[in-house]
């Protein structure tokens, strides 16, 4: 049991360096060495858990896929009107976009890019399963306000869904090339722009942006 929770803590330190790594100066730049410094074990402990820089790579990916998923499944179980939790969702994206270094270095070397040869990578950040899971979480947040009476009636929920998520990707691929965005202030001014769009201007005072 001892052996296994210092594996476990020597696995955390090397994703978290290579996080921190990775979000600093991207893959191509990163160093094996650099990292094994930074989390503070061998090279050879690296390897243990990690056969390459790829394989790193790829934990990074899976743990700031995870982390996104934690907040999208926290918004679909909150409690309260479903526009306000949509709202909430996208301060905690922005938040994690500019405080949580594994999902920043997820980003990064999720977002699209040359590969080797020149064939573009369409691979949307931080990984096709994640995006997917941010934009289910959109559909179905305005499907839940639409059957609470919460939407302007008529609203085209499909198109606003679209619009909402290429929005959340600007701000992902925003993120990825400067550090502290997106701001929660350019959050609050997205919905003060969005929000009446969505539901009725009485109601509109009623939600938190």
């Amino acid at each position: 049991m001892v052996k296994q929770e210092r594996a476990g803590r020597t696995r955390q330190a090397v994703l978290l360096a290579a996080a921190d790594t990775f979000a600093q100066v991207g893959f191509e730049a990163a160093s094996l060495v650099d990292i094994s410094r930074r989390a503070g074990v061998s090279k050879g402990a690296l390897y243990f858990h990690f056969v390459s820089k790829q394989a790193l790579a790829d934990g990074v990916r899976a743990a700031a896929g995870r982390e996104v998923g934690s907040a999208a499944l926290r918004a679909l179980r909150a409690e309260g009107p479903a526009v306000q939790r949509l709202i909430d969702f996208s301060h905690e994206l922005a938040r994690l976009l500019r405080e949580d270094v594994v999902v920043r270095a997820g980003i990064r070397i999720g977002r699209p890019g040359p590969r080797p040869g020149g064939v573009p990578d369409a691979a949307a950040p931080p990984g096709d399963a994640t995006w997917r899971s941010l934009t289910a979480v959109v559909h179905r947040l305005l499907d839940r306000a639409a059957e609470a009476g919460e939407l302007r009636p008529g609203l085209d929920r499909r198109a606003c869904a679209e619009l909402l998520s290429s929005v959340a990707a600007g701000q992902v691929l925003l993120a990825a090339e400067e550090v502290g965005r997106p701001a929660r202030e350019a959050v609050r001014r997205l919905w003060a722009a969005a929000l009446p769009a969505l539901v009725a201007a009485e109601r509109c005072p009623g939600y938190r942006t």
